[in-house]
């Protein structure tokens, strides 16, 4: 029955264009090791993540809008610390950095769908939800001549029933997140750790950081965050195991 009536939901919202109230998607300050209440049922019945399951296993993500010169480096640190990670990106990104792209794939990342053009998915129609996610997949798969993964993280968290009905219903998983700071101003180098002690202080069983990789932050701190987060027991995993 509870199938039937979202079917029937999902059609009306598609073919009649049913407004459905926006959310915009935010986590608050949480101690060590309590886990922050993110769930929201309209993201978890449609196949959607903002946590993992209450073990030590944690998952490291990254948004990459546009290149900022920092990637490279956090990629080398990944590699030193063997350690893999999830590289949602954009249209842009794809077609101006297509060689760090390839280099995430090579080096056993997964690479995620942040849409084309990252507009945010409330304001847009279901056919232009779906247009702009497969059109970055078509364009990934022109480049590297192979699918893109499954995994779409809607741009500035923004989303709604019908959105998440889209993504579910044309075999998306969405991935939002439980740990998050400010590391997006890209000229904004704050030091002293900050990247650091903002993970560090927030982190809990199942965490799903989202970082990004314009800022010089996470890239001098990376390092410094995995190797203590391995010491506490946690085990960077991949989204595949949520």
């Amino acid at each position: 029955m509870k199938k039937t009536i979202g079917f029937f939901l999902f059609l009306c919202l598609i073919l009649f264009q049913i407004p459905a109230y926006a959310k915009g998607y935010g986590v608050g300050k949480n101690q060590t090791g309590v886990r922050p209440n993110v769930e929201d049922p309209i993201i978890t019945r449609n196949r959607g993540y903002c946590i993992g399951a209450d073990t030590k296993k944690i998952y490291l993500t990254f948004d990459c809008g546009y290149e900022n010169g920092y990637t490279n480096s956090i990629l080398d640190t990944l590699k030193k610390t063997d350690t893999k990670a999830v590289f949602f990106i954009t249209g842009h990104y794809l077609k101006s950095s297509p060689e760090i792209v390839k280099r995430m794939l090579e080096e056993g990342h997964i690479v995620g769908n942040h849409t084309y053009s990252h507009k945010d998915f409330t304001s847009l129609t279901a056919n232009e939800i779906l247009e702009d996610v497969k059109r970055l997949e078509d364009a990934f798969t022109e480049e590297f001549g192979i699918p893109m993964s499954k995994y779409v993280r809607p741009p500035r968290g923004e989303y709604n029933e019908m959105s998440q009905m889209v993504l579910k219903n044309n075999g998306y998983t969405s991935v939002f997140w439980s740990l998050a700071y400010v590391d997006w101003n890209k000229d904004v180098f704050n030091g002293n750790h900050y990247s650091y002690n903002k993970v560090i202080s927030r982190i809990h069983n199942g965490a799903i950081i989202l970082m990004h990789t314009v800022g010089k932050d996470n890239m001098v701190d990376l390092e410094d965050i995995i190797l203590s987060l391995k010491e506490q027991g946690y085990v960077f995993s991949s989204l595949e195991e949520l």
